[in-house]
């Protein structure tokens, strides 16, 4: 195949982990594999997973607490914070000292991913099977 390289862009390693998933989960729903608490010595009521349920009314002060922070920041060091981490990715140089002034000048996470985005692009998976 040509290396490693080749390999995945071809997605040889995703199609083989695949197969072999997909193997094993037939394994184990026809019983050939026995994995306990699931197909062998299983209770017959699955119990309640707790789900964290937030109040809308946390939701609301963060938003607002978010809105006063970009209302009071000093607009002129965020926009040099932000820049400077944008030259950086560019330059595939050490973001860190960037992503820290970033957070002095009161820059959000969001838009600090936003600007690596736009560097980086966004990820998708091929999706090879």
């Amino acid at each position: 195949m040509g290396g490693m390289v080749e390999a995945v862009e071809r997605g040889y390693p995703q199609r083989e982990i695949t197969e072999a998933s997909f193997r094993f989960q037939e394994e184990v729903e026809k019983g050939e594999r026995t994995i306990v608490g699931i197909n062998k010595y299983a209770t017959e009521a699955e119990p309640a997973i707790p789900t964290l349920e937030l109040d809308p009314e946390v939701e609301r002060k963060q938003v607002e607490r978010l809105s006063e922070v970009r209302a009071t920041r000093d607009a002129g060091r965020w926009r040099e914070a932000m820049d400077r981490l944008r030259a950086a990715a560019k330059a595939r140089g050490e973001l860190m000292p960037e992503f820290l002034e970033c957070a002095r000048a009161n820059a959000s996470v969001g838009e600090q991913v936003q600007v690596l985005k736009e560097v980086y692009g966004v990820y998708h998976d091929p999706g090879y099977f």
